[in-house]
């Protein structure tokens, strides 16, 4: 069925919720009395919106393990978009899914898909751009952060993973890196992006052979149970949140070099309480919590949620009573970025009562203590399940030949037509990884910082 003409007054984004409620009311009888699996009226819904490397202006913003993000701003509509190109063929289900899980979600704080880019045969997600980078690049910068501003950016993550949680997807890949941070009228506010290592929520029966998911993610985030190969299900996201925060309390790196660990993979909470300035014990506690070793002991996000929205409240009350016993002279100077200092908390700018010493006695880094890690800077991953993507459609029977579709109209006619191969959802033949077998990447073939 051919991609219906334009319609004049009505918005790209519009015309894709118009193709997606006609899919859903297309007859599934097609051919000769063939059924069309709800697999391909999914992935068709996810192309709904097709175009072509050369329909873009494309500038390049950042590289990750697997792929390559352009900010890009089309030839004739002018819509400025993010593109995210995969560069590892043994990555392509990976994007697949993502592909496919983004465009049945929608929430504010979780990253927006757009369409699908298609270049020599390869799909590339088309997302929304997202103005501020990544929240890592914000806590490393010398932009002053209030508690307020700092609690509200922790919220609108978790408000994300709170939505995903309750699609029955978790992320398995949270990170201060896979966070974005979006500026709009000198506000800034959270969106969590990079769903390729999304699962299904695994439900796990007493007494039943049970079976641990693959081994996947970014060391330094990852849950302990995690690392030991054991069972684990949604609490991981938890534990990769208590990671995060810990980075936004203290304004420092999730490398063990700079954020205190144990031996077992856990948080030195004794160490890094000392790390924290003046932070709000609750915004503390709550991190803590977050990074608890057993599972079953860290909060849900629904907990979280709720928790920073008491305290988002009581310290937006708190900082606009101190502000109004401030001169505008004095509330003017504290919104000005400059010294370095006011990045971090209002006892950091005054001197120490005792010079800290140059280097920490002892510094753990469990990572550093298992070669598979590689010093926990890499990223470990699998391919799909099949789990993740039943969620939103049947998986047909797996086939030897991949997936044909003829690319829509809507853009210039080319010379021939051309067939767009969409990649299997099974490894290749050959493929050096089931889906229990750890794989890891060094980006640029080193160490990746």
């Amino acid at each position: 069925m051919s991609r219906p003409p334009p319609h004049p007054g009505i918005t790209e984004m519009e015309r894709v919720e118009m193709d997606r409620d006609q899919e859903a009311a297309e007859p599934l009888v097609h051919g000769p009395n063939r059924i069309r699996p709800s697999s391909y009226r999914a992935l068709r819904s996810a192309v709904s919106s097709l175009a072509r490397i050369d329909d873009f202006i494309c500038e390049k913003i950042g590289s990750g393990f697997f792929s390559e993000v352009f900010k890009v701003q089309h030839r004739i509509s002018g819509q400025v978009m993010a593109l995210k190109m995969n560069t590892m063929a043994s990555n392509r289900a990976n994007m697949l899914r993502e592909v496919q899980l983004m465009n049945r979600l929608s929430h504010p704080n979780i990253l927006r898909f757009v369409g699908v880019c298609v270049n020599e045969g390869q799909l590339h997600a088309l997302t929304e751009y997202i103005n501020g980078g990544n929240l890592e690049q914000l806590l490393d910068s010398d932009r002053y952060l209030s508690w307020s501003v700092r609690m509200g950016l922790s919220l609108d993550i978790a408000r994300g993973l709170q939505y995903l949680h309750t699609k029955g997807i978790f992320h398995r890949d949270l990170t201060s890196k896979n966070c974005l941070v979006r500026w709009e009228g000198g506000q800034c506010t959270a969106v969590v992006g990079d769903l390729g290592l999304a699962e299904k929520i695994p439900e796990y029966s007493e007494g039943a052979d049970q079976q641990p998911l693959a081994v996947v993610g970014s060391p330094y985030w990852m849950a302990p149970e995690v690392l030991r190969g054991e069972i684990y299900n949604e609490k991981v996201d938890v534990f990769a949140y208590g990671i995060v925060l810990c980075e936004v309390i203290a304004r420092i790196q999730a490398d063990p070099d700079f954020l205190p660990r144990t031996e077992d993979f856990g948080l030195d909470v004794e160490t890094f309480q000392h790390m924290v300035g003046d932070c709000p014990p609750a915004f503390l506690s709550l991190a803590v919590a977050c990074c608890n070793m057993d599972p079953k002991r860290r909060p849900s996000f629904s907990e979280i949620v709720m928790e920073l929205e008491r305290r988002e409240t009581e310290r937006t009350q708190k900082d606009e009573a101190a502000l109004k016993d401030l001169g505008p002279l004095r509330r003017r100077f504290l919104c000005l970025p400059g010294d370095p200092r006011l990045c971090r908390s209002k006892s950091d700018v005054l001197p120490p009562a005792v010079l800290p010493t140059l280097a920490p006695p002892t510094r753990v880094n469990p990572f550093s203590l298992r070669e598979d890690l590689k010093g926990g800077k890499i990223k470990l991953f699998d391919t799909p399940s099949k789990s993740v993507i039943s969620l939103t459609f049947t998986l047909p029977k797996p086939c030897t030949t991949p997936l044909a579709l003829r690319q829509g109209g809507g853009y210039p006619p080319r010379k021939a037509p051309q067939t767009l191969l969409i990649p299997s959802l099974h490894p290749p033949t050959g493929s050096p990884a089931p889906h229990h077998q750890r794989q890891y990447h060094r980006k640029n073939g080193g160490i990746a910082n």
